[in-house]
């Protein structure tokens, strides 16, 4: 994936480096619905997708720091499943 082809959230996201948003752009295919899914019953992502129910804005920086935490350890599908929640 070319970096002009990340979705503008994560573009325009204050939370990732430029770097970080290299390394995003490094993934050739985006995870299907299906295995973005499948994460969501994992306790830490289940526990932050319940801890800012109502607060959409709140969520999704949560979110993007945890997708953060996952490229930092070079766990490019699990930051982008994260990120497509």
């Amino acid at each position: 994936m070319h970096h002009d082809q990340l979705p503008l959230f994560v573009k325009e996201s204050t939370v990732f480096s430029a770097e970080d948003k290299i390394k995003l752009a490094q993934k050739d295919r985006l995870p299907t619905p299906q295995e973005v899914d499948e994460i969501t019953s994992l306790p830490e992502i289940y526990e932050l997708l319940n801890a800012f129910i109502g607060d959409q804005s709140s969520r999704n920086v949560h979110l993007q720091l945890k997708a953060k935490e996952y490229l930092q350890d070079n766990q490019l599908d699990m930051a982008w499943k994260v990120l497509l929640l």
